[in-house]
């Protein structure tokens, strides 16, 4: 999938919130959307560590924190061509109908990532391959990452986790999706959520997977 298309707003006649982030000097381009009342909501304010501020500016210091730490690669061989991605910030409804298009799952879940080319981390040379198939001044789509905002922030009160934080590893969990990182296999697993943990904690954010004492679920 090459972005997905333009959601409208929860009342079906405005079109979501839509930011263009630029990272790294300028070398990424994130497209934020945040669709529907639900992201006006003071509970995405509260600062998740060292995340604070705005949400959109949050959201493009961890992703550039995360790209420059699990991408040098990527980086180092698209040179001067300009990295796109699309983040979209929605609701249940809407990632429910994705997940039922696109996973044959109907229900919502918390993120949705849809890469937009095959890339193998642990083989650059993968990168090379999909640049060799691009125009010279075509930017690179790395894809699509989806939020579900009900569903992130009953996990996150389940948890006993501020829903920023929360967030914030999801869209990182995403990110890592669009880079080509998978957690079917244990080593997989583990090497993803290292990465995660290692961007999360640069902000002052807790690992993600430990137990919180005091959960709801920590029993």
């Amino acid at each position: 999938m090459n972005g997905l298309p333009v959601q409208e707003g929860g009342d079906g006649d405005e079109t979501g919130d839509v930011e263009t982030l630029a990272l790294l000097g300028g070398r990424v381009e994130v497209t934020l959307q945040r669709v529907g009342e639900i992201w006006s909501d003071p509970v995405w304010d509260a600062p998740a560590g060292r995340l604070d501020g705005a949400l959109s500016e949050a959201l493009g210091r961890l992703a550039g924190a995360l790209l420059t730490m699990a991408a040098s690669d990527l980086l180092e061989r698209v040179e001067d061509r300009l990295i796109e991605i699309s983040v979209t910030l929605t609701d249940d409804a809407a990632v429910r109908e994705l997940n039922r298009e696109w996973r044959d799952k109907d229900r919502p879940t918390n993120v949705l990532s849809f890469p937009a080319e095959a890339i193998d981390p642990d083989d650059p040379e993968t990168i090379d391959d999909v640049l060799d198939l691009l125009p010279a001044e075509a930017p690179l789509m790395l894809g699509d990452v989806v939020v579900a905002a009900e569903t992130v922030r009953a996990e996150a009160a389940r948890q006993g986790k501020v829903s920023r934080a929360h967030l914030m590893h999801l869209v990182a969990h995403g990110l890592l999706h669009l880079l080509g990182h998978d957690h079917v296999e244990d080593d997989q697993a583990e090497r993803m959520e290292a990465i995660e943990i290692r961007c999360l904690a640069g902000f002052d954010i807790a690992d993600p997977y430990a137990e919180i004492e005091g959960a709801p679920d920590s029993d």
